[in-house]
């Protein structure tokens, strides 16, 4: 189990990742790279959620 401090240490790491995801999503969405912008942020999202959600499970 962890403590409530480290579940908070990252949240706060996730939310910082996906940040910088998202601003490189929304980079290559507007430089003709609709694509691959729009791939990163979909994954981007997707694993940050999985991920807080694989943490409260466990």
């Amino acid at each position: 189990m962890i403590s409530f401090l480290e579940f908070v240490v990252f949240i706060l790491f996730c939310l910082y990742v996906f940040k910088e995801a998202m601003s490189y999503g929304i980079y290559e969405y507007k430089n003709e790279n609709k694509f691959g912008g729009i791939f990163v942020i979909f994954f981007s999202l997707f694993s940050i959620i999985l991920s807080i959600v694989a943490l409260c499970i466990s």
